[in-house]
């Protein structure tokens, strides 16, 4: 079967080609496409600007206005992230997986916020360190703007994959409303942007490869897993549908961020280093264990290794790359197994955090927004509402993981893309001969 070009309208943010190009990128036509991808990305903008008007007025009124107490409401988790800023700026790199400061993911997110913790210092501004609390820490004036806006970069994704998916301004808005409550959940409340930072950068990385355009999609694989290794679980399942030949290249290009970023904590501190990647202790008596802490290790009091469960959902990300790579999804079938990978990790951890919700329910919004109606987008929202709130209650094991994995099953019940998105022919990638690398994508057959 012959691969035919996908037309510009399968592709509105790939680069003009051929004629359409003539005018240069500085010329008519440049501007042109690029006003035209900002007015379609307004409602992306007016959502992302919603929403740090909104957490920053949390953050500094809540606890006056509401509470009554002479404080800022700032997640605390943020303050170890931001000690490991200040020992990269120091020139430390190394310390930055020293275990009393809690950093268990990989260290983009140190990275670029060490500019902000440079001049923090230079002010001499105050700052909270593990027990020891500042009722207003003067560095979140500085910190607090450049954690919600490294989180509110997913939006834009998220809206770009909507569009992709061929969902309607107006539930795309109230898509946008649904996912700024998740982000609002991760970054405003528990103060972890590098979740979502990468999540988003994984969505443009798996719409840049269904676009055809393999470079762009293995460099926004990298910098995604630099963040948060948890979009991992993501990456099987884009390998597995990328076109022949390109997959080497693009796991190549998936490795090299991190591998560089971790190469001086591993050379100096090897066993510290290793020690915080493969054991990431969860406390049981700060957070939600679950069933699955039966067959985790016990590192010390209260404190369980998450591996075996993790190891699981890794085994499950593997064996839903292997069905993209036997069906060759539809983008809505991929989005929705990229969903389900998300979804598993949540299944089978044995210590949850409220704001592992959030990435999962993130791409199930997207998922029920492409789905005919409004009706499965309403109810996927209502159960990342519920998971929510049932998130922040003290319940036993039993009674908090059966209702956490129930409106995680009802999310994915509303967002099946059905099975003509898993026809072998839904998706198939085109051959190494018809796609050179970050040209306009070419399938044999584009989705509806």
């Amino acid at each position: 079967m012959t691969a035919t070009a996908v037309p510009d309208s399968r592709a509105p943010d790939a680069p003009p080609t051929g004629g359409r190009n003539a005018g240069g990128a500085t010329g008519v036509g440049g501007q042109s496409r690029r006003v035209d991808h900002q007015a379609r990305r307004t409602w992306a903008l007016v959502a992302t600007v919603v929403y740090l008007a909104v957490s920053l007025a949390f953050t500094f009124l809540w606890g006056p206005v509401i509470r009554h107490q002479a404080l800022w409401v700032v997640p605390g988790d943020i303050w170890s992230t931001f000690r490991n800023a200040h020992f990269v700026g120091w020139g430390d790199f190394a310390s930055i997986y020293d275990p009393q400061y809690g950093l268990l993911t990989f260290p983009a997110v140190v990275v670029v916020l060490t500019p902000v913790a440079m001049l923090s210092g230079h002010f001499g501004a105050t700052e909270s360190i593990g027990l020891f609390t500042v009722a207003h820490p003067s560095a979140w004036l500085l910190l607090g703007p450049a954690t919600l806006l490294l989180g509110a970069s997913c939006p834009f994704a998220f809206d770009a994959m909507a569009e992709e998916l061929g969902v309607d301004r107006g539930k795309r808005v109230l898509l946008l409303a649904a996912e700024c409550v998740v982000l609002f959940q991760v970054v405003t409340l528990w103060g972890h942007p590098e979740d979502m930072t990468a999540l988003g950068l994984a969505s443009y990385a798996l719409l840049m490869g269904w676009r055809g355009r393999w470079r762009s999609s293995g460099w926004l694989w990298g910098a995604a897993i630099a963040f948060q290794p948890l979009v991992l679980v993501l990456v099987p399942v884009a390998v597995a549908s990328a076109a022949p030949g390109r997959r080497v290249h693009l796991c190549v290009r998936a490795v090299v961020p991190s591998a560089v970023l971790l190469a001086i904590p591993l050379a100096t501190q090897w066993g510290m280093t290793t020690g915080a990647m493969l054991h990431q202790g969860n406390r049981t008596d700060l957070d939600h264990p679950t069933p699955w802490i039966a067959f985790s290790a016990h590192l010390g009091p209260h404190l369980v290794s998450a591996g075996p469960g993790r190891v699981l959902a890794l085994g499950a990300a593997v064996a839903l790359g292997w069905v993209a790579w036997r069906r060759r999804p539809s983008l809505a079938g991929l989005v929705w197994l990229g969903a389900l990978a998300l979804a598993l990790r949540c299944f089978f951890e044995s210590v949850m955090v409220p704001f592992y919700l959030g990435p999962p329910f993130a791409l199930l919004l997207i998922a029920s927004a492409a789905a005919p109606g409004w009706r499965r987008l309403a109810v996927t929202s209502l159960a990342m509402v519920a998971a929510t709130v049932l998130a922040f209650h003290d319940l036993g094991e039993w009674a908090y993981w059966l209702p956490m994995v129930a409106l995680l099953a009802t999310g994915l019940v509303c967002s099946w893309p059905g099975r003509g998105a898993f026809a072998a022919t839904a998706g198939a990638v085109a051959t190494e001969a018809n796609l050179s690398d970050d040209a306009p994508a070419q399938r044999h057959d584009a989705p509806a």
